[in-house]
């Protein structure tokens, strides 16, 4: 096998370095995605009240709404740039003057129409 390796290092280099960095960003993504699955399949990690300090992306992730959804929900377009929505709740609280019970509401309310469409 160290063959293999000395043949590589001396005849492909540089091949081997983009195979090597490849598959270093293949174990990087898959233990994310693991970490996630691992997480959010925990129900306690699910359906948590919302709270000042989550992201978007984590309101949406625990309450399993679609991006279009969430997007509807803060009011912006779908195809906004990252850097334009805001980065928490508590950030788009403050943008918005709508209070945490109020989103709150809304969160819950999207997410039984999201089951009651998947359950039909």
């Amino acid at each position: 096998m160290t063959g293999f390796f000395r043949f590589v290092w001396h005849r492909h280099r540089r091949l081997g370095l983009v195979t090597l960095v490849a598959f270093g960003m293949l174990i990087f993504f898959a233990a994310d995605f693991a970490g996630e699955a691992i997480y959010f399949a925990n129900p306690a990690n699910r359906d948590r009240p919302v709270e000042p300090w989550m992201s978007i992306r984590y309101v949406e992730r625990s309450w399993d709404l679609t991006k279009p959804v969430i997007f509807d929900i803060i009011g912006y377009d779908v195809d906004t740039p990252p850097d334009a929505v805001p980065r928490s709740v508590a950030e788009f609280l403050r943008e918005s003057g709508m209070t945490l019970p109020e989103f709150q509401a809304r969160i819950e309310e999207a997410q039984q129409l999201l089951r009651e469409q998947r359950n039909r």
